[in-house]
C-alpha cells in the first residue's frame, strides 16, 4: 500500500460564500465524528466573485457520502 493509499486527499463536500458559514458545517460534522478542514479560495477578499468556489469544506474520502448526507438535511441534527 502507497503512502497516497494511506492518506488519500480530502474530498470536497461543500462551499460556503463565507467563512462563518463553512465553520457551522465544520461544527456540525464534527458533532457527527467526522473531521472536516475548510480551504479558503477567496482571492484577496471576503466576498465570492463568479468561478470562485468560496470556502470548502473538504472531509476524508471514506467520509464524504456521510458528510454530503448530514450537510443536505437541515433536519439532521444529532448523531
Amino acid at each position: 500500500m502507497s503512502s497516497a493509499d494511506e492518506h488519500p486527499e480530502p474530498v470536497a463536500v461543500a462551499s460556503f460564500a463565507t467563512e462563518g458559514e463553512a465553520e457551522v458545517a465544520q461544527a456540525k460534522l464534527r458533532a457527527f465524528g467526522i473531521e472536516a478542514q475548510l480551504e479558503d479560495s477567496v482571492e484577496g477578499g471576503t466576498i465570492v466573485v463568479e468561478g470562485e468556489p468560496g470556502v470548502v469544506v473538504a472531509v476524508r474520502s471514506a467520509d464524504a457520502d456521510d458528510a454530503r448526507r448530514i450537510l443536505s438535511d437541515p433536519a439532521e441534527t444529532e448523531p
